[in-house]
């Protein structure tokens, strides 16, 4: 039983190293159960193995109970990361996504030029804060620094403006 926990423990810190270097690519379920994210499952299963090789090397416990002790570890420290860490940065993601959607039909203004076809800077002010965004227009006229300018809309995380006063 104890290859067994050692097999789940180099599984577990291999999907964690995966996760860390591809981030998103393994999200299961469009990363919308953050339950079901490789983070916690890479953390579970590692938890799980590792104290059951712990366990199993240091306690003369029969392997049922060093199983049922290894599954009552993992699924407590899962559910910490969980609800710790996971799930305040999954809302923090998405209400990010939703506010700067929020910004269509407000003024900005331009913080590095904007020429025809590529992206420059905007800095707006959301909630108090003032923020900057990547941003780029559909006209084919360059806006200049300092010009004031419409938020028309979000596509990936830029911000599609037009000159303000047109």
């Amino acid at each position: 039983m104890e290859t067994v926990y050692w097999i789940l423990f180099a599984a577990g810190v291999l999907l964690a190293i995966i996760t860390i270097l591809f981030g998103d690519v393994f999200e299961f379920a469009g990363g919308g159960a953050p339950y079901l994210s490789p983070t916690v499952i890479a953390a579970f299963i590692t938890v799980f193995g590792g104290t059951g090789a712990f366990l199993t090397i240091a306690g003369d416990l029969p392997p049922m109970l060093t199983a049922l002790i290894s599954l009552v570890i993992a699924l407590t420290l899962t559910s910490v990361i969980l609800f710790a860490v996971i799930i305040p940065l999954y809302r923090a993601q998405t209400s990010a996504a939703f506010s700067s959607k929020e910004m269509v039909g407000k003024m900005a203004e331009v913080i590095t030029p904007i020429e025809p076809g590529m992206k420059g800077e905007i800095i707006y002010e959301q909630g108090g804060s003032r923020l900057s965004a990547p941003a780029k227009t559909m006209q084919d006229t360059r806006i200049e620094q300092g010009e004031s300018v419409w938020i028309m809309d979000v596509i990936g995380g830029t911000f599609i403006v037009e000159k303000a006063g047109k």
